[in-house]
């Protein structure tokens, strides 16, 4: 499966059965979702796909009710929770009245537990909570009747309270459905998990029962390095012999849309060890990726997915001296300065854009960073939706339309810039430096 001119997946050869829960592992921008997406069968515009996928026994294009796709964010956000799930049953019970589709929903949401729905019918899903908005989204892809949840990493940017409270409806769920999901939190893995995959270098690297995984009964080299660091020195599938180090190994060669088919919904042969460099001397943490190399980079807040100390440590290994916070709380400087690192803080609500004016003098900010020699991290929370909004802002500065700045960044992750009113900012500011050049 490729992105553009980026193979993502190579390889892929498993197997899916349940019921049960099965977690899917892997360091940031390895194709974890970009699997759900397509064996949901979503297609991207800008990418190719090749290989075949089953589904009890169906080409998946041909089943009935084919997988059904939980995204981190929530869609249908002008529905209420009535008409969403409402929508759901319908799929199966198309004759319904409303009536009888509100007394379904209802006795479905008090036998899954979610009873603090059921006081939530008639709210609109942009008006709810997060953690009530996720349980909605993966409650509605199971009233869809599909036996198979594909679930892209549904504690992200949640308390503990509101995780809980997913992470206890998947297991209710699991009882019925097989629920295939993505996750970052190991300790969250280990607890749900009945099977876990690694999926790294755009390959399965481990395939095995949950805790003969944590294990690392067989001793997979990097599995090692990922349940020790969260993340793995692999590299992608399209990677040329000659950029790699000398002991690390060449990718498996991607097959191409002429060639025959190598990707199998079917069963995998055990996987083969990749050689990787004792301790890799230049790895960001989770989520880190460069925009412009050794100069400006987008990361998740350090210390969301491992200890603070461990992300700081690695952000400054990689050279970063300046870490831009988009989160609405500071980071304490005397957390930072032991690293060697500082803070400049510009607050913007989750999933919200700043005024134009203050877009625009970030960005004057950061440029007069990179001028005196510093190197720049941004980050919001996830990494994902402020933290693409400045990227995204940086390469309409330095001249990409507002549409081909989101192009490029969605290959490198397709999760960066989230809400429409960060798309509707990026446009405005590509209009405001037009009419300025002009």
């Amino acid at each position: 499966m490729s992105r553009g001119r980026r193979t993502v997946l190579a390889s892929i050869d498993m197997v899916i059965d349940g019921p049960g829960i099965v977690v899917l592992m892997g360091p940031g921008g390895t194709g974890k979702s970009s699997l759900l997406q397509a064996l949901s069968g979503q297609h991207n515009a800008h990418g190719e796909r090749w290989g075949q996928m089953l589904f009890q026994g169906q080409p998946l294009p041909a089943a009935a009710r084919p997988p059904a796709l939980v995204h981190q964010q929530p869609r249908e956000l002008g529905f209420s929770v009535l008409e969403n799930l409402s929508a759901a049953l319908r799929q199966q019970h198309g004759g319904s009245s409303q009536h009888a589709l509100r007394e379904e929903v209802v006795t479905r949401l008090h036998a899954l537990g979610a009873d603090s729905l059921v006081a939530q019918l008639s709210q609109r899903v942009i008006d709810l909570p997060r953690g009530l908005a996720r349980q909605l989204a993966i409650l509605r892809a199971a009233l869809s009747g599909s036996p198979l949840l594909l679930i892209d990493e549904p504690t992200s940017e949640l308390d503990a309270a509101d995780t809980e409270a997913v992470l206890a409806l998947i297991q209710r769920l699991a009882t019925t459905h097989t629920c295939l999901i993505t996750l970052h939190h190991q300790a969250q893995a280990r607890r749900i998990a009945a099977r876990a995959i690694l999926l790294a270098g755009g390959q399965v690297q481990v395939d095995a029962p949950a805790a003969a995984f944590f294990a690392n009964d067989m001793r997979h080299p990097v599995l090692a390095q990922f349940l020790r660091t969260g993340s793995c020195h692999v590299p992608a599938p399209d990677a040329r012999a000659e950029e790699l180090a000398d002991d690390v190994a060449a990718p498996v060669p991607a097959a191409g849309a002429n060639q025959a088919p190598a990707d199998t919904l079917g069963v995998r042969p055990p996987p083969v060890p990749v050689a990787l460099p004792a301790t890799p001397t230049r790895r960001g943490p989770t989520g880190f990726h460069w925009l412009v190399p050794g100069k400006l980079a987008g990361c998740p807040m350090p210390g969301v997915v491992f200890a603070m100390d461990h992300d700081l440590a690695l952000l400054r290994g990689m050279g970063i001296s300046v870490l831009v916070n988009l989160t609405e709380r500071e980071m304490p400087a005397e957390l930072l300065a032991p690293h060697g690192l500082r803070s400049y803080h510009l607050g913007i609500r989750d999933r919200g854009a700043p005024p134009l004016l203050w877009a625009k003098l970030l960005l004057a900010k950061i440029e007069v960073m990179l001028r005196e020699g510093e190197v720049v991290a941004v980050h919001c929370l996830a990494g994902l939706g402020r933290t693409g909004l400045v990227l995204a802002a940086w390469l309409i500065r330095e001249g990409l339309t507002a549409e081909e700045a989101l192009r490029r960044l969605r290959t490198i992750e397709p999760g960066f810039v989230q809400s429409q009113e960060q798309e509707d900012l990026l446009h405005a500011l590509e209009e405001n430096l037009l009419i300025r050049a002009c």
